[in-house]
């Protein structure tokens, strides 16, 4: 599920114009050059000598000197000043996350198309495609950093995969009333992976862009990062049980910030 594209939007790139590519063997390299330009304001507290770390991790990754997928994503969470700064800045992915369990939680509760009203989307004889790629704008906002690309990317994953509900119900979007405790929260897991996928390539994506010249095996590399942040991301859902949640309450911001923290604290603790 989540292949189907649905959104039709602006799209911005992920990497800086005047991100850093030097080679992490230079002389440069061994100085500030190594830390990632453009860094969102909510999430500047770099440390150089992790953020060298991080580049090397990705760089021995992708050019094969190293399988090791949880060295990448930990010493990422590290330069990024840790779970908790990294969940501190995931500003929009947080506020993406409550409002996409809004949605879900209210097409469970009173239907498909009194939450369409509610949210003032109209959606009389339009597709399912169609109202859906509306939602998209709904439950995410702006595109001003790369936290909040990435919030969205993620949330365009997430509606193509409530797309693919529909589909797989013969098209007829009433099925996300049907939305079972177990894929609600498959929905939420789809958009935190997806979300933590999108901020490590969008800092790190160049490893790939320089060492790789073959794009299948890009294709392959990354999808076999993504996969790795998917299960890590799964295990936690299990734990921390996002379905159960009520997106409307006011303790919502703080079991939000707790989900990212755990997930992120996941990839900190690898050894």
């Amino acid at each position: 599920m989540g292949t189907s594209s649905i959104y039709d939007g602006p799209v911005k790139s992920l990497l800086p114009k005047d991100y850093d590519n030097i080679d992490d063997n230079s002389a440069e390299d061994q100085e500030h050059k190594d830390i990632p330009e453009n860094l969102d304001k909510a999430n500047s507290h770099w440390v150089p000598y992790r953020w060298k770390d991080a580049k090397d991790a990705m760089t021995r990754y992708v050019k094969g000197s190293s399988s090791n997928k949880g060295r990448v994503m930990s010493r990422y969470v590290g330069a990024s000043g840790g779970s908790s700064r990294l969940t501190k800045s995931s500003v929009s992915g947080k506020s993406t996350t409550i409002n996409l369990g809004r949605v879900i939680q209210d097409f469970r509760k009173i239907g498909v198309e009194k939450t369409l009203r509610s949210l003032q989307i109209d959606y009389v004889g339009k597709s399912a495609k169609e109202v859906l790629s509306e939602l998209v704008n709904v439950i995410s906002s702006s595109v001003d950093s790369k936290e909040d690309i990435a919030a969205r990317g993620a949330a365009v994953e997430v509606i193509s995969t409530l797309y693919d509900i529909v589909v797989e119900n013969g098209g007829d979007i009433e099925a996300l009333h049907r939305i079972d405790e177990a894929l609600f929260r498959k929905v939420i897991e789809i958009f935190v992976s997806e979300y933590i996928f999108i901020r490590v390539m969008s800092d790190l994506q160049s490893r790939f862009e320089k060492y790789i010249d073959n794009p299948k095996e890009s294709v392959k590399k990354e999808k076999e990062l993504k996969d790795y942040i998917s299960v890590k991301v799964e295990l936690r859902m299990r734990e921390m049980k996002p379905e159960s949640y009520d997106y409307h309450s006011s303790s919502i911001e703080k079991e939000i910030d707790n989900l990212y923290n755990t997930c992120f604290k996941a990839f900190e603790e690898y050894l």
